[in-house]
């Protein structure tokens, strides 16, 4: 007997619920497999970011450390670690409080309680640090918080950049900045900062002054047209040069208008200024009024100009009148040797008397405006004045002595020595020091030898040695000693010639009174004559 079976089929809402079913353990299945795609992914980043952060990390010229909440150094790199001289070791562990200078210290802890307090998420500050061996340095610095990702604080990562050198930098242009400013305001000049085209930047008080504009009154303005028109052209061939980079300064002096219409005169300095790289950035300029001066200076050439010319006329006057003296006393000399002494005195006198009075005149006359202009000038050309009319009086008088032969034995020697002596500094400028002791009556023939040798010697001094001081002693007693030196330029005595009368002639004259001379002398050591006479009885 054959069994009948009946196989029921599924319906169509059984059939639904298995191909969802099967689909969705198909998605369970492909959303495993994806998420592990992606966890594998991640992981594999991670790695990589933590590769690349690692060698950024420990390569990185900029100092990075890493700390906890807790302020504590959880990891320094290398360079961090050069900069404070310590090792990593070292620095683990620790707390910015081992390296921050103890005057940064307060708001170095300030700014990391706003940073752990959520306030900001960074910040960026410049603040000292001590390295291990007590060397102090200056360093920018930027910490930051870093978060999870639900925002939550895991610690704090610091960059640390060494700017020492351009904090000093910084401070040696803000002094130097300063020291311009400060003579900038207070120069006793007027100075203006201009670019090339001598447009004015700024001006300092003093430059106002004297022209008697403002910066704004400058403004769209050309320095160069302040000048009077017959003195703009003076810089026509410097100031190009100048912008040009040729040269560094020119100097000129010219007529300027000032804003009230006043003329005067200025010197003018411009000073160019180059940029790093050598080329021309912009110019200073100073102005000074030199107008006074210029004024005083073109009255006194003018008035040494006519002073010279009356001074020369009275010259030529008492030249003629010498020279007329100087015939008449010829055709009365029975001698020739009378006359040529006439001569020669007439001559002593216009070369020196004249010339020193010549001189005197003209300090005389000049004193006055050059003592309201400087006082120091004037005291000094007062002293001048004064020794130059103290040597023309002694000249004076050792002229009148050689008019009268007989003076040279009738005035002691000290007072014949001290005049000449006197004499030749007002005429030739030479400082000559006089000083003698003791006192005695020489026979008229030994003073006037002594006079003699003293002039030759001292004449020498003037003419030939270039000496700016000398000494004339003379010794009175039992032992007559006559010394005159000089600090001039000496001389090899084995190479003087024959041709030398004036040593010759000093010889002779010890010889003929029975005196010893001596004479001394080195190149660059200056002379030395010394006379030395002794009674023989």
């Amino acid at each position: 007997m054959k069994e009948n079976v009946c196989k029921m089929e599924p319906s169509a809402g059984q059939r639904s619920t298995e191909l969802r079913s099967t689909n969705s353990r198909l998605e369970n299945k492909q959303h495993k497999q994806e998420e592990k795609v992606l966890a594998k992914r991640a992981a594999e980043e991670l790695e990589q970011s933590e590769a690349r952060f690692r060698t950024m990390f420990e390569t990185s010229a900029v100092g990075i450390g890493i700390m906890g909440l807790d302020r504590k150094v959880i990891e320094a790199n290398p360079a961090l670690c050069q900069m404070y001289g310590y090792t990593c070791e070292e620095l683990v562990g620790q707390t910015s409080a081992l390296v921050t200078h103890p005057d940064d210290m307060p708001r170095a802890i300030q700014y990391l309680q706003d940073l752990l307090a959520g306030k900001f998420d960074y910040y960026t500050d410049e603040r000292r640090y001590i390295r291990k061996n007590g060397e102090v340095f200056w360093a920018q610095i930027t910490m930051s918080m870093v978060k999870d990702s639900h925002g939550n604080p895991l610690y704090i990562v610091g960059m640390l950049t060494d700017i020492t050198e351009k904090k000093r930098t910084l401070n040696d242009l803000r002094r130097s900045q300063a020291r311009f400013q400060a003579v900038f305001e207070n120069a006793a000049v007027g100075i203006a900062v201009m670019g090339l085209d001598r447009q004015p930047i700024a001006i300092n008080p003093v430059t106002e002054k004297i022209i008697g504009y403002s910066l704004e009154d400058l403004k769209g303005v050309n320095p160069r047209d302040l000048a009077i028109p017959e003195d703009r052209n003076l810089d026509n061939e410097m100031f190009p040069e100048l912008i040009a980079g040729k040269q560094n300064s020119c100097v000129m002096e010219r007529r300027y208008r000032r804003k009230n219409g006043e003329i005067f005169w200025a010197r003018i300095n411009y000073s160019l200024v180059r940029d790093p790289d050598g080329n021309p950035d912009y110019l200073v300029g100073m102005i000074e009024d030199i107008d006074d001066q210029k004024r005083a200076s073109e009255r006194l050439a003018a008035q040494e100009a006519e002073h010279r010319q009356i001074l020369e006329q009275r010259i030529t006057e008492r030249t003629e009148e010498l020279n007329q003296a100087n015939e008449m006393l010829q055709q009365k000399a029975t001698q020739e040797a009378v006359s040529a002494e006439r001569t020669r005195l007439a001559r002593d006198l216009h070369d020196a008397v004249t010339q020193t009075l010549f001189s005197a005149t003209l300090i005389a006359d000049v004193l006055s405006d050059i003592w309201e202009m400087n006082e120091a000038e004037g005291k000094r050309r007062l002293g001048e004045l004064r020794q130059l009319t103290r040597g023309a009086l002694a000249e004076m008088r050792t002229l009148l002595v050689e008019l009268r032969p007989n003076a040279l034995v009738e005035v002691p020697l000290p007072t014949l020595l001290r005049q000449l002596s006197e004499a030749l500094t007002g005429r030739a400028r030479i400082d000559i020091q006089f000083s003698f002791e003791g006192e005695r009556v020489l026979p008229p023939d030994v003073q006037v030898a002594f006079y003699r040798i003293a002039q030759e010697a001292l004449n020498n001094v003037v003419k030939h040695s270039g000496a700016s001081q000398a000494a004339v002693m003379l010794h009175l007693g039992e032992q007559v000693r006559l010394g005159i030196t000089d600090n001039g330029a000496g001389f090899n005595l084995e190479k003087v010639t024959a041709d030398h009368l004036g040593l010759k002639i000093m010889c002779e004259r010890s010889d003929a009174i029975g005196a010893k001379f001596n004479l001394y002398s080195e190149p660059g050591e200056g002379t030395q004559v010394t006379v030395t006479w002794k009674d023989k009885e």
